[in-house]
């Protein structure tokens, strides 16, 4: 009986976490090609994986991001993408 209600918390745990990320997603998720929604899930996934002082640090950051100015934010974006971009021509 008791290895009975484990199994039973263990599969809707399982559950509803399957459903919160359904749901986290919203309607954005429909339109999603399989290719973007692949990448989410394993992103997703990478997430739960981290254990959480790297989490803190990623939350961190975050935060830190968002507190930039738009303009400075986008002058980061910028200069990100161009350095892509070289990278990229090099190596083809």
């Amino acid at each position: 009986m008791k290895a009975r209600n484990i199994t039973v918390i263990f599969l809707a745990t399982f559950l509803l976490l399957s459903v919160e990320r359904t749901l986290a997603a919203g309607d954005d998720w429909r339109n999603l090609s399989p290719k973007e929604r692949e990448r989410v899930r394993e992103n997703i996934d990478r997430w739960e994986k981290l254990p959480p002082r790297d989490k803190d640090r990623v939350r961190e950051a975050r935060k830190y991001w968002d507190g930039l100015p738009k303009d400075q934010r986008d002058q980061i974006k910028q200069r990100y993408d161009e350095q892509r971009r070289r990278d990229r021509d090099r190596g083809e």
